[in-house]
């Protein structure tokens, strides 16, 4: 199915049917707080929105991410937020920080940018805990990924609930050799290569077995930051000596399309997501030569022959997953996303990113818009009283279904140096047309859209007087209804990169004066 341009219908159908995803139907269907959802798997359209759950509505939320928490859907999770800890900030936080009882945010306090992690928030941890069980005694605490510290101070208050798989068990998954040498044992197709603590002899050995080039991969690697192309012996000695003794992947190097696949693991089941390209190292977004800088969910250039190996994988890997015993816990329960690259034939297993996923808010805006429950939100099932799914609902959920037709770019500082935001986009929706971008009001979605010729740039937009670091997180997304990606599927086609450029052409950026 394709999407024509021109105005947009809003399509939403509601029926019933006995596959349901169910909540306690003991109170007024017309009470908006404690909707009760049916849902047709077999019809086109097919959701009725999640307003106010009533588990959440008993209890407060506190939400630890990157980013501003609209992974699941802001419809349904936004309400119940009671303590926002985030590392950005940027224009859309500065507009919603005060919807929150409590904010906190590294890049508000620092005024600069970084590569994102976790541990940017431990300042601000024992505070917000603190601030959310005096204000809610009884609360659920939802974070990107597993934190130990979280967990810390969460068991201080024996009524806040993790609502995430255990820390031990996330950073065992984010031990790509660990998961390597593993799903190698189960069967599972992974890239042929070797798992090693890396020293400059190894590599005559590798070379022989696999060939060059070579990439190597570091263990704690993320969103393409610590992987390395090699194409002489020089490099690889370089790369060796700079991480002599380290845990890595040496894989052969596959010239192929690089896809993603969402799925969630609950207690019984394995919940699939969308299939995408994504789009990697490209110049006009990143400077790193595999870094991650977007998705094209159009279908365009995935085959069905790897659609489905794709999902085969996946569903094994969260049947592995589920079984997982760590610290004597049983089970990841959890939202996670797997890597994989095609040569054209065999899709293999790159990396599994154990947390929630920067394409989690398209898809999550782009599924209800099409009528489907958000396959993020079935990371909570798991933790919400009296809510199960059946066999039947499964089956019918993860029967394949229309591309999602969306894509998102994300935009990098690709100046090679850290700057200074002088002015920056405003975030809202656009219209690109003849290399010049026209602002036509606000907006954080593509729901929020009139055309499907319209465009969303959002995602924490630094304010002015920000200081980005050359390695720093994205400046911007960029949401579009069109495909982003060329006939190889792997390079932006020109109307992309004519999007991106005049976007890019929309900061002004400053070398740092020191």
């Amino acid at each position: 199915m394709r999407l024509r341009t021109g105005p947009k219908a809003r399509q939403f159908t509601f029926h019933g049917h006995p596959s349901v995803l169910v909540l306690p139907d003991d109170r007024p269907r017309n009470d908006r707080r404690c909707r009760v959802s049916k849902f047709d798997m077999r019809a086109d359209v097919i959701f009725e929105n999640f307003h106010r759950n009533p588990a959440l509505l008993e209890r407060g939320l506190g939400c630890y991410s990157l980013r501003m928490l609209d992974w699941i859907a802001g419809d349904f999770l936004g309400p119940h937020i009671n303590v926002m800890a985030m590392t950005r900030y940027g224009k859309e936080p500065a507009q919603a920080e005060a919807s929150f009882d409590s904010f906190f945010s590294s890049e508000k306090s620092t005024r600069v940018r970084t590569d994102s992690s976790m541990a940017e928030l431990q300042p601000f941890l024992e505070q917000s805990i603190s601030l959310l069980h005096e204000n809610f005694p009884e609360s659920y605490v939802l974070c990107y990924q597993s934190s130990r510290q979280l967990e810390q101070l969460a068991r201080r208050y024996p009524s806040i609930r993790m609502m995430n798989p255990p820390a031990a068990m996330s950073e065992l998954l984010n031990r790509k050799t660990w998961v390597r040498s593993r799903l190698k044992a189960l069967g599972v197709p992974v890239i042929p290569g070797d798992e090693v603590h890396l020293a400059p002899d190894l590599f005559t050995g590798l070379v022989h077995r696999y060939g060059m080039p070579l990439v190597v991969s570091l263990d704690h690697s993320a969103a393409g930051s610590g992987v390395h192309l090699i194409e002489s012996e020089a490099q690889f000695r370089a790369v060796a000596a700079a991480h002599l003794g380290a845990p890595a992947a040496v894989m052969q190097f596959i010239d192929g399309k690089s896809m993603s696949l969402t799925g969630v693991r609950t207690r019984d089941y394995v919940i699939l997501g969308e299939p995408s390209l994504q789009v990697i190292g490209q110049p006009s977004l990143t400077n790193l030569s595999f870094g991650w800088c977007g998705n094209d969910f159009s279908g365009e250039h995935l085959t069905d022959h790897e659609v489905e190996q794709m999902r085969d994988i996946q569903t094994r890997i969260g049947e592995w997953l589920g079984e997982l015993h760590v610290g004597g816990q049983k089970g990841f329960h959890s939202i996670f996303g797997v890597d994989y690259i095609s040569d054209g034939e065999q899709v293999y297993f790159t990396e599994i990113n154990p947390r929630f996923l920067g394409t989690t808010a398209l898809v999550a805006d782009r599924q209800q818009e099409m009528g489907k429950i958000p396959v993020s939100f079935f990371h909570l099932v798991p933790h919400l009283p009296d809510v199960y799914l059946d066999d039947e609902f499964v089956d019918d959920y993860n029967r394949r279904g229309d591309p999602l037709n969306v894509s998102q770019l994300c935009l990098h500082n690709v100046l090679g140096e850290d700057v200074v935001v002088e002015s920056s986009i405003e975030p809202g929706r656009y219209i690109f047309d003849r290399g010049q971008l026209r602002f036509l009001g606000p907006a954080q979605k593509l729901a929020d859209t009139e055309s499907y010729d319209e465009v969303v740039i959002t995602g924490e937009i630094p304010v002015e007087g920000t200081h980005l670091l050359r390695n720093s997180d994205e400046i911007c997304k960029v949401y579009t209804y069109r495909p982003v990606l060329g006939h190889d599927g792997r390079t932006l086609n020109w109307q992309a990169e004519e999007l991106v450029k005049a976007i890019q052409n929309s900061f002004r950026l400053s070398p740092v004066r020191t």
